[in-house]
């Protein structure tokens, strides 16, 4: 076989590189009129710091909020100027922060903002990054023993029970059909989704988060097969070593609801309808320390409005979104910036407003229910001893009012 001529052949690729930029057509506009009136119709961002109320409605955030996330990332995203109109690092975080605050599509972000669609698409991806590495290492820590111990101090004093590290919970996120994914992401609802499994703390920020398994996924195993599961599995999460709760030392426990299966380090409700008195004071207070999941999600929901409706984006810029999402999430559970949402409380009959926000009107559902859950003896020993613990030296004063 003749020996291919190194040279001729690379003559022939520039060729017909030379050819097909011969073939296109010439750039008939550098800048759209649109776009090149951007800055002369000024910068609706800059005049809403003037009106406190609707800066918080419009970025579902407060301007001081605002500007220490600005602070933060803008190094990162602060372009060169070799463009006429560069877009500032202020605009581009508007952007972005509209985007999730509305969930509008990506053209609507560009009319709205005078920018191309291909700039509102770089945009996106760069802001959220930044967020992910500026933030996320100081608002959504890898899970540590002190973190839990935390989380542990505050489910007793705030919750009433005792041992509970988190609550965890898990979200079928909408998404658009990714291209050439079959029913890869077809989940038993009948639409496209990918799951967010979350273990949130007693002050509603999410302690530990999986994003990305695919939406097909049996729902019950979901926790099994993702990170956060092989990580219990292997005693790689960090829970502190089992503590006395009343006359029997038990496990650090997650606090779960029946989508998931029964585990010494994951408590569920009883199963059935007619329970004994024990068991139904056992899952009132259960479900109790479980509020706090639900309320995380609805708060993440109700301010990031992207979760109203299937995100459409190619599968890695939605893991981004649901990953920034969380991130701003716990920032501004931190500053205590819950733009005016309200959340179910530990008294009963406390109902959050964000129930108000999202119902019906939202693209994220719960996890089905697991009803093939053959739970391990040691498990159901655990729940057993929590159970006696409720309704003897653990027992409330209000506890039979609620059952």
């Amino acid at each position: 076989m003749p020996s291919v001529n190194r040279e001729l052949a690379l003559k022939i690729l520039l060729l017909r590189r030379i050819r097909r930029r011969l073939k296109r057509k010439p750039r008939q506009l550098y800048m759209r009129k649109i776009f090149e009136q951007r800055l002369d119709h000024g910068f609706l961002a800059k005049q809403l710091r003037d009106d406190p109320q609707y800066h918080q409605l419009y970025f579902r955030m407060n301007k001081e909020n605002y500007d220490e996330i600005y602070n933060l990332i803008c190094s990162e995203i602060q372009g060169k100027n070799t463009h006429l109109r560069p877009i500032s690092a202020h605009q581009k975080l508007a952007i972005t922060l509209r985007y999730l605050a509305t969930g509008n599509t990506q053209m609507e972000m560009a009319f709205s903002y005078r920018v191309s669609p291909q700039s509102v698409s770089v945009i996106l991806r760069e802001v959220m990054m930044s967020i992910c590495t500026k933030l996320g290492p100081l608002h959504l820590k890898k899970p540590m023993e002190e973190n839990w111990k935390d989380n542990e101090a505050g489910f007793r004093e705030l919750w009433d029970y005792p041992n509970a590290c988190g609550a965890m919970d898990g979200k079928h996120i909408r998404i658009r059909s990714p291209a050439h994914s079959g029913s890869t992401n077809y989940n038993y609802k009948n639409f496209y989704s990918i799951v967010l499994l979350a273990i949130v703390g007693p002050d509603y920020k999410f302690t530990a988060v999986d994003i990305g398994a695919s939406g097909s996924q049996s729902d019950g195993g979901v926790f099994g097969r993702s990170s956060l599961g092989n990580a219990l599995h292997l005693g790689k999460l960090g829970l502190p070593p089992p503590k006395q709760v009343g006359e029997t030392c038990l496990p650090h426990v997650f606090l779960t609801d029946d989508a998931f299966s029964l585990k010494p380090n994951v408590m569920k409700p009883f199963p059935g309808k007619f329970l004994p008195a024990p068991q139904r004071i056992f899952n009132y207070r259960l479900s109790r320390g479980r509020m706090v999941v639900e309320n995380a999600f609805g708060i993440l929901s109700a301010r990031w409005r992207i979760f109203h409706a299937p995100i459409n984006s190619d599968p890695e810029l939605t893991k981004l979104i649901v990953r920034c999402a969380v991130i701003l999430h716990n920032f501004l559970i931190s500053k205590k910036d819950l733009s005016n949402i309200t959340t179910d409380g530990p008294q009963y009959g406390e109902t959050g407003n964000w129930r108000e926000e999202t119902v019906g009107d939202t693209g994220m559902e719960r996890l089905h229910i697991e009803n093939s859950d053959h739970p391990n003896l040691s498990g159901g020993e655990v729940r057993e001893e929590f159970c006696r613990y409720f309704n003897n030296e653990g027992a409330v004063d209000w506890q039979h009012e609620r059952i």
